[in-house]
């Protein structure tokens, strides 16, 4: 698909500017002199700076850009990328092209082709990151070039149209990685997370299989010291994990809190952050948010966390969600299910309006505070 025609914008540069001087100077002299070689002289640099004009904004005609990169990729990720320049002239080649590649988030990355002969294209690998979320459609790309001579500097902005889907970066909260939050919730699943134990009842005497980390150093020397063996820490059976989890995204505050963009950013990459950790851990999860319309989104599968992960990156704010809206979507809940509920606002402001239901509802403050985790 080709880029859209645009101006070209010449400017001249410093060895221009002081050329053009000279000449009109000469040619002036010439001419109030009646010397004929002064003015010729003078009209001879005149002509060659217009040359370098026309040939200048020659080589910035029939360009077009392209960009093959991935179509979905997280914010802050390194991905590769190849931006490709075709020269659509016959006969005229292109020569000394630099690229400014413009990206979402004010990211960018430049290189150059020294030359591009007539009905070819030249690619430029790049590693970029794009450093917050975003969905579009179009890349500018700056073209430049000082050809010949560098008399001139020529500008044009090519539109290289590639859909570039930017999902938000993933960012835990902070109560999920907190020892027991996701433990004893709904005792019905004998899951637990990885080799992870229960807590600690006692002592007993070491056994062939017991892991070195769990031996007890203190309390082996006093067993020596009684003419017995080593003793290892005796604990209970891991917790549980809960069946299924709820990730609830919504902007209700009733304490007449600013609304701030970089709150909301960062209430989306926690979401983010807590569906891919649950999704990890093999906990069913499911995304329910008010600038979605309160619309169920699962992420069981690998293409489900997808889909969530698109519709977080396409979120705009919800302005008009009310309280009674909050406490229908909360009810949603199963009652197996654990609730997380995620704002942009304080949770002070909202917390009060959660409904009352069987398992701990998780309401993790955006930001640097300490998560809290609520009980109703």
């Amino acid at each position: 698909m080709p880029s859209a025609p645009t101006q070209i914008h010449s400017q001249p540069s410093v060895r221009g500017a002081v050329l053009g001087g000279i000449g009109a100077t000469l040619l002036a002299g010439g001419l109030w002199r009646v010397d004929g070689m002064l003015a010729a002289l003078g009209l001879g640099i005149a002509a060659l700076t217009a040359l370098a004009w026309v040939l200048g904004r020659l080589n910035l005609t029939k360009l077009e850009a392209a960009l093959d990169a991935p179509s979905r990729v997280s914010a802050g990720m390194i991905f590769p990328a190849v931006l490709t320049l075709h020269n659509r002239r016959v006969y005229w080649d292109a020569f000394a092209i630099r690229m400014d590649l413009e990206l979402p988030g004010k990211g960018h990355a430049c290189g150059q082709a020294r030359w591009v002969p007539s009905g070819t294209a030249a690619d430029l690998d790049l590693r970029v990151a794009v450093p917050a979320r975003s969905h579009t459609h179009v890349h500018p790309v700056r073209v430049s070039s000082s050809f010949p001579l560098g008399l001139f500097e020529m500008r044009r902005v090519l539109m290289a149209p590639h859909e570039l889907l930017v999902f938000p970066r993933p960012l835990t909260p902070p109560g999920l990685h907190a020892l027991g939050v996701l433990m004893d919730a709904a005792p019905q699943d004998g899951a637990s997370a990885g080799e992870a134990t229960g807590e600690i009842r006692g002592l007993r005497p070491w056994r062939p299989g017991d892991s070195m980390r769990r031996i007890n150093w203190p309390g082996s020397v006093r067993s020596w010291s009684h003419g017995t063996g080593l003793v290892v820490r005796e604990t209970d059976p891991p917790g549980f994990h809960p069946r299924c989890c709820m990730v609830l995204f919504h902007s209700f505050g009733s304490d007449g809190s600013l609304i701030r963009p970089d709150r909301f950013e960062h209430a989306l990459s926690q979401a983010s952050g807590a569906i891919r950790h649950l999704h990890a851990l093999g906990i069913p999860v499911r995304l329910l948010a008010d600038f979605d319309g309160w619309t169920e989104h699962p992420a069981a599968t690998r293409s489900q966390l997808t889909l969530c992960q698109e519709v977080l990156a396409k979120a705009c704010r919800a302005r008009g969600t009310e309280a009674h809206d909050l406490q229908a979507a909360a009810n949603r809940a199963w009652e197996d299910e654990m609730l997380i509920a995620l704002s942009d606002m304080p949770p002070a402001g909202w917390r009060g309006s959660l409904p009352k239901l069987r398992l701990p509802i998780l309401t993790p403050e955006i930001g640097n505070a300490k998560p809290s985790r609520h009980r109703r």
